[in-house]
């Protein structure tokens, strides 16, 4: 109450920390890097980049907003149906995960998540997305057992696909 110079007598005292709480403006990022760092010293700790302060604002109710993290442009097209566009586009409409990957950049690349994966491999998270997906949608995409020259697997659009 004192903290908020509320009173600490007045019957609705929850009610009125909570509205003012709400009406602080709070930098999510950076609350969450806090908490990080005070349960996870060594992944949490000060070698962590810091994060840019968010821009972007959240509507509570009326007259209220509250700080958070800059949101991500979401995709028109999910990565399947970039697949299936990009190997639409290649000669015979079939290719290897490297001449998909090529012609997904060419074609969409402003909408792939470029942030590397977590772990050893250190790839773009799209190109991890693609090669999962592409594996293992049966229904959309068909595994070769033709190989290209250098002994890279060929996908192409499943029968009845077009």
């Amino acid at each position: 109450a004192g903290h908020y110079g509320l009173s600490s007598r007045s019957p609705h005292l929850a009610s009125q920390i909570s509205a003012a709480f709400l009406a602080e403006a709070v930098d999510e990022e950076q609350v969450m890097l806090r908490l990080l760092r005070r349960c996870h010293p060594k992944k949490g700790g000060a070698a962590r980049k810091q994060a840019p302060k968010s821009t972007a604002r959240r509507q509570l109710g009326p007259q209220r907003t509250l700080e958070t993290t800059p949101r991500k442009k979401s995709r028109s097209m999910t990565y399947g149906d970039m697949i299936s566009a990009a190997l639409r586009q290649l000669p015979a409409r079939r290719g290897t995960l490297e001449q998909i990957y090529d012609e997904m950049e060419k074609k969409f690349g402003s909408q792939l998540n470029t942030e590397l994966e977590a772990g050893p491999r250190q790839v773009p998270v799209w190109k991890a997305s693609v090669r999962k997906i592409i594996n293992l949608n049966g229904v959309r995409f068909h595994r070769s057992f033709a190989t290209d020259a250098g002994g890279h697997c060929i996908f192409e659009l499943a029968k009845g696909i077009s």
